[in-house]
């Protein structure tokens, strides 16, 4: 069994560049960051939920979520367990009759399952080892000596120029009608 690391949705995001949707994982207990590439329909399935916007009939991700209700199961988790060739591969742990089973998935379909039920995602060490994002601390010389540990300011002058490209879904609609409450989610 792989190691796993617990990871949060952190934020979901436009490149100004391309037009790329990107979710971006928080490693739970450290500062490290995981981007996501995901398709249009996703990203929308995703920022439906975290908008709280209302739809006239279940979506497809709601349709799943609303399926393990009536086949007696229950989503566990969410597992995200390979990069190979530019791909991440996932998947949904669920339990069903006092049994645990592993279904693989596309991470976009997990996550968006994941906003809606609440369930939390572990990344297989090796992934976050290959594609995360960390931010540096920078050390100033001439601050060492007097500086107590733990106090460095970190510089995030790498990570910014990753977000620079970057951009939160900012149209009027598609705005968070406030964020305080889920703490784990920064728009």
């Amino acid at each position: 069994m792989k190691k796993m690391r617990e990871c949060l949705i952190s934020s979901v995001r436009v490149s100004l560049i391309n037009q790329d949707r990107i979710v971006v994982l928080k490693e739970k207990d450290q500062e490290r960051y995981l981007p996501i590439w995901i398709g249009l329909y996703e990203f929308e399935a995703i920022t439906i939920v975290l908008h709280k916007i209302e739809t006239a009939r279940p979506l497809t991700h709601d349709l799943m979520k609303n399926l393990f209700g009536v086949l007696d199961a229950r989503l566990l988790s969410v597992e995200i367990t390979a990069l190979e060739s530019d791909t991440f591969y996932a998947n949904l742990v669920i339990e069903q009759g006092g049994a645990q089973k592993r279904v693989d998935c596309r991470p976009s379909d997990a996550l968006a399952l994941v906003v809606r039920t609440g369930v939390p995602v572990f990344v297989a060490e090796e992934v976050l080892d290959k594609a995360s994002v960390v931010p540096e601390l920078e050390i100033h010389p001439e601050e060492e000596d007097t500086e107590t540990p733990g106090e460095n300011v970190g510089d995030l002058s790498l990570f910014e120029e990753f977000f620079d490209k970057l951009d939160d879904t900012d149209s009027d609609q598609s705005k968070p009608e406030s964020t305080d409450d889920d703490p784990n989610l920064v728009p």
